[in-house]
């Protein structure tokens, strides 16, 4: 049998250049003019600045060289030909555990005012990290640095105010610069350039003409993408433009501060966010005057598969009040400031303009735009990603919404219906799934605090699996976890998986560990308006009528994707959390699926599913550097049998229903 883990590096990060073609065609535009100068394409004038960069980056690397070799690398050489080493820090769950106070004599409205706005204090300067996540990389310690000095704050300024001028006319403008399509709004890049690279017209047209080709990178619509190197360690980067928009019962306000707040925006974004840290507040208003904020973070966001990349960057975010109740947040990018070339990822203006209406509902506008390269992204997840739908702007708004209407759909529920837990346990029911769902996304991700490692056996090519030691973790079974995950392709729509895989009474055909079984629902809590967005109380027993397991599960369904996870609970723990007692430290094993679309809509509606499992367990054979033969073995077992039970139901005719 092959067994254990070769060690591999985190993702190998590719180079970026971070002069704009705009800045390439005034450059090229001051030295030629005439026709004949113009024959060069846009990767030829791409490759020549490139080597225009190279002695600027090396200077920046030289800088972070310094600090980096005074951090003690994490990672130990495997040993053994069977087990790995490692050495796991254990993280602090500080962020992410954040208990929400629910009062039922508020208003609704003001209920989910209260939730999305959680009581943390902001330093005038310096850092405030975000889901437990501590300030340990040599990048984040170069960029806090510089932004000390005067002119480096008065360009930070600069470009926060371009970028908030720059998403107002990207919030508020329609056709032609967003046109319709099948699956939302597009950007038409021809307009953008137009209209905010402000270049010369005559220039646009030859260049255009000479190439063939829009000088501006592709968007939803397009998989098109420039090179920017013929050299494979330099991987091209791709644009994503994306608007959506929602009305939502909030305060405006209120959302800014859950933007401008790392451990608010942390918390309730943590299905994207994995990291956030404020690395600067260069903002000289009163503590929580959030018009005119003006903020220097660390950011990496991530997608619910470890099998894809994180997307990191340095960036300002800018909140100002442009109107009477109407507010903006804006990102931008660092990357031309401080020029880095691991970074994969450049976000241009990105962010939300929030109005309020009347009966206390807000207009939100959200607007995502950015550039990545996705050399590093399976091939399984290329025409999602490609899409831009993965990380665009009805996945974030999609988050909001979840937020919002699960706690107003909560409070406002007078009388529970048949089955509905109730008082005085349904609070921490809602708390300790909320912890489970936190958890799952942590331990989902490609964040560099999780280090993953292939299965070293055949077939489990997309298989990974990762140590968990979690002694003095609180809230986490003592003892050594193994978290195993994979994504696999599901012929089947993903509202057609979510309901299979939500319905308690098709659960043993996919969950091994209840072959023979019978599982029940014993009690449940909506939290949304669609009907499989729920908490609930599974009971497992065998044929003998005997209580096997019992499990907490959450399902819920977004505008972009739709997730089922569970853990199981000691009978005497649920006793006490329904009577009343704290979930505070009640351990939770997360496992689970996310379920996303394979690709954009097309006419007929989406042909598959991309299913990502993770199941996470005790092992008392590994320890936090060895994870023996025999349960790697196990794992993968179990991970492959389920994904097979799983694809083999949705061809059964009996689960067309589901």
């Amino acid at each position: 049998m092959e067994g254990g883990f070769e060690h591999e590096g985190k993702n190998n990060r590719d180079n970026d250049l971070n002069m704009t073609i705009r800045e390439i065609l005034e450059m090229k535009e001051k030295s030629s003019d005439d026709d004949d100068d113009l024959n060069m394409t846009i990767n030829e004038i791409l490759e020549m600045n490139s080597s225009l960069r190279y002695e600027e980056i090396d200077r920046e690397l030289k800088e972070m060289k310094n600090f980096i070799e005074d951090v003690p690398s994490k990672m130990v050489e495997p040993e053994g030909d069977l087990g790995f080493q490692l050495q796991i820090d254990n993280i602090s769950e500080s962020g992410r555990d954040e208990e929400t106070v629910m009062s039922s004599s508020t208003p609704p409205a003001s209920q989910i005012a209260q939730f999305l706005t959680l009581s943390t204090e902001v330093e005038d300067f310096g850092l405030v990290s975000g889901a437990g996540m501590e300030f340990d990389r040599a990048s984040d310690l170069l960029v806090s640095i510089s932004v000390g000095t005067e002119e480096t704050k008065q360009k930070i300024a600069d470009l926060s105010f371009a970028a908030l001028k720059e998403l107002q006319t990207m919030a508020k403008e329609k056709h032609p610069l967003w046109q319709e399509c099948v699956d939302g709004e597009i950007l038409s890049h021809l307009e953008y350039t137009k209209q905010f690279w402000q270049m010369d017209k005559t220039v646009l047209e030859k260049v255009m003409r000479k190439t063939k080709e829009i000088p501006l990178l592709p968007n939803l619509s397009s998989s098109r993408c420039i090179s920017v190197s013929h050299q494979e360690s330099l991987a091209p980067l791709r644009s994503e433009a994306s608007r959506h928009t929602e009305f939502l019962p909030v305060i405006p306000v209120h959302i800014v501060e859950l933007l401008m707040d790392m451990n608010q925006y942390s918390t309730v974004f943590s299905n994207i966010v994995s990291r956030a840290v404020v690395l600067a507040n260069l903002s000289t208003e009163a503590p929580r005057n959030y018009d005119g904020a003006l903020q220097v973070i660390a950011v990496e966001f991530n997608a619910p598969s470890p099998l894809l990349p994180t997307r990191e960057c340095h960036l300002a975010r800018h909140s100002k009040q442009l109107a009477s109740g109407i507010w903006g947040v804006v990102d931008v990018s660092l990357e031309s400031l401080f020029p880095n070339p691991l970074i994969r990822y450049r976000r241009r203006p990105s962010g939300c303009l929030i109005q309020p209406l009347p009966n206390g509902v807000a207009k939100i506008v959200w607007v995502e735009h950015s550039e990545a390269g996705d050399g590093l992204v399976p091939e399984i997840f290329r025409p999602l990603v490609a899409s831009g739908h993965a990380y665009g702007a009805k996945h974030w708004l999609g988050t909001l919404v979840r937020q919002c209407e699960r706690l107003g759909h909560i409070i406002s529920r007078s009388d529970p219906k048949p089955g509905e837990i109730v008082s005085p346990g349904r609070e921490n029911v809602l708390r300790l799934a909320e912890r489970m769902m936190r958890k799952f996304w942590a331990n989902l991700s490609d964040s560099a605090e999780n280090i993953w490692r292939p299965v070293p056996l055949k077939g489990a090519e997309n298989v990974l699996a990762m140590i968990i030691n979690a002694e003095d973790e609180e809230g986490q079974p003592p003892g050594t976890a193994i978290v195993i995950a994979t994504t696999v392709w599901v012929p089947a729509s993903p509202r057609r998986v979510f309901d299979f895989l939500n319905n308690e009474g098709t659960r043993n055909q996919w969950d091994i560990l209840t072959y023979g079984h019978h599982v029940r629902e014993t009690g449940h809590i909506d939290n949304g308006c669609d009907h499989g967005n729920r908490v609930s109380i599974l009971e497992v027993k065998s044929t003998e009528d005997q209580i096997v397991a019992i499990l907490l599960q959450e399902s819920y369904t977004t505008l972009t994707g739709s997730y089922v996870t569970f853990a199981p609970v000691e009978a005497s723990t649920l006793e006490m959390i329904l009577n009343g007692g704290s979930p505070e430290n009640v351990p939770i094993l997360p496992s689970g699926f996310s379920i996303l679309p394979d690709g954009p809509k097309r006419n007929g509606g989406s042909t598959g599913s991309l299913v990502t499992m993770a199941f996470q367990i005790l092992d008392t054979a590994s320890s936090a550097t060895f994870i023996p033969p025999d349960s790697v073995a196990t794992i993968f077992k179990l991970v492959t049998e389920t994904a097979e039970c799983i694809k083999a139901a949705m061809f059964n005719p009996l689960n067309l229903g589901t």
